[in-house]
């Protein structure tokens, strides 16, 4: 067996992982507790497998919040999976890049920087982007590239002033819009992204990375916010109609708003045997709710295990993946395994969801990613087969490392990060089911 590198050792070698762009990945085995044996046995996950779809740490870069989406049935009844991820230039900022594969990861494509999801210049240089997560609408049989866009301005004072340097950008007057673009099979890029039309009085958005989905009449249930000027983020789901062509707002749900902090963010929504659920960030915990219809749902309440402890998971997205008769949650959370990772997301965890209490079950949880001194909170989750489902992560080097110290190269002086690098693989877990 290999030698366990240390932290200090581990952070300073980035090219750990250097023979190729797509190779199973050698992570340290985790201990086995009597909790990971018994969830092994309770579970119907029969094993996980970690890989690398692009290099980041040895090309010094930084792939950041994946979205992936299939097409099904594409050739030799394979899906045609796509994923999208940000390479990072900054915090949260950076092109918009998407890969494919045919052939289920054995390969893939290059990353295309689409130059149809063009940024819009406006004054003071400032851009409006967009940011897409993916989605394939069965009833049209069409793949879209549904998101937000959002503000970022060219401030030009890095390194003097000479060098670019983009930051997030808030004004009055500013609105993000809604936005989609479609994928063309025949010219084999996605068309210049489109806005989804509001009545005037309405400020809608939707969380780009979350989860939809599809009625059985086509309709689309897609989770996202309600604005105003209040200083609580409200969460709701809108109703929209797609006839392969154009995106139509119907109307949105109820409003759900927790009064503290920043209140709620990036809802994602799944339909499990006949009744709705969604999961909620919050900058101190994470919510549960649910709903009979997709657009009212119950008040939020905490996520808890079934045995009556708090999930532990806080200012980070959770996300649902659903498999034959069970329902899965993936979630960070803190830890004795967190080490120090910024916000502790790291390991990436699943367990089992009770779906009539709304309690993860403790003794099936599971690790999909292990710590390896990167925060993984971002990801994305696809079934692309009967018996197989993929999970997709960005890693982002960040925390508060014992081996960070002032005047070393990435030393930050911040309350919970001593160390920040933006450096991180594209990760690819498989999850295989018995």
């Amino acid at each position: 067996m290999k030698r366990k590198l240390s932290r200090r050792e581990f952070v300073i070698d980035n090219s750990r992982i250097g023979l190729g762009a797509m190779i199973p990945v050698a992570f340290p085995e985790m201990a086995k507790t009597k909790e990971s044996r018994d969830a092994a046995k309770s579970s119907n996950i029969e094993n996980i497998k970690n890989e690398v779809i692009l290099q980041g740490r040895r090309n010094n870069q930084a792939w950041f919040e994946p979205a992936v989406g299939i097409i099904p049935g594409h050739a030799n009844g394979l899906p045609q999976v796509f994923v999208r991820a940000t390479l990072l230039t900054g915090d949260d900022i950076g092109p918009q890049l998407y890969l494919k594969t045919d052939d289920l990861g054995k390969s893939w494509s290059n990353p295309v920087l689409c130059q149809n999801w063009y940024k819009i210049p406006l004054e003071e240089d400032v851009f409006e982007e967009p940011w897409f997560g993916f989605f394939y609408h069965t009833q049209s049989k069409t793949f879209l590239a549904l998101g937000a866009t959002h503000f970022v301005q060219d401030v030009g004072k890095y390194n003097g002033g000479i060098h670019k340097k983009e930051k997030h950008y808030r004004a009055t007057g500013l609105n993000r819009g809604i936005v989609y673009s479609l994928w063309d099979p025949v010219r084999s890029d996605f068309t210049p992204w489109k806005r989804l039309r509001l009545p005037e009085d309405l400020f809608l958005g939707i969380y780009q990375n979350g989860q939809f989905h599809e009625n059985k009449d086509g309709s689309m249930l897609i989770p996202g916010y309600y604005y105003d000027q209040g200083p609580y983020s409200k969460v709701t789901v809108l109703r929209c109609n797609f006839n392969g062509s154009d995106l139509e707002f119907i109307e949105h749900g109820n409003l759900h708003i927790i009064e503290e902090s920043r209140g709620l963010h990036e809802p994602s929504v799944v339909n499990f045997k006949g009744r709705y659920y969604m999961t909620i960030r919050h900058d101190l915990r994470a919510y549960i709710t649910s709903s009979d219809d997709g657009l009212h749902y119950n008040d939020p309440k905490v996520w808890h295990f079934d045995d009556g402890e708090e999930l532990g998971n806080y200012n980070t997205q959770q996300k649902w993946l659903k498999h034959n008769d069970t329902l899965y949650l993936i979630y960070n959370r803190k830890s004795d395994l967190n080490n120090g990772v910024f916000r502790s997301r790291a390991p990436l965890f699943i367990a089992e969801v009770d779906a009539e209490n709304l309690v993860v079950r403790k003794n099936t949880e599971r690790i999909i990613f292990p710590e390896q001194g990167a925060r993984m909170g971002n990801f994305n989750v696809v079934n692309v087969r009967d018996k197989e489902s993929w999970v997709v992560t960005g890693e982002w080097l960040q925390g508060k490392f014992e081996h960070s110290k002032e005047g070393q190269r990435f030393w930050i002086g911040w309350e919970d990060v001593n160390y920040l690098q933006y450096i991180g693989d594209l990760l690819l877990a498989r999850i295989t089911f018995k």
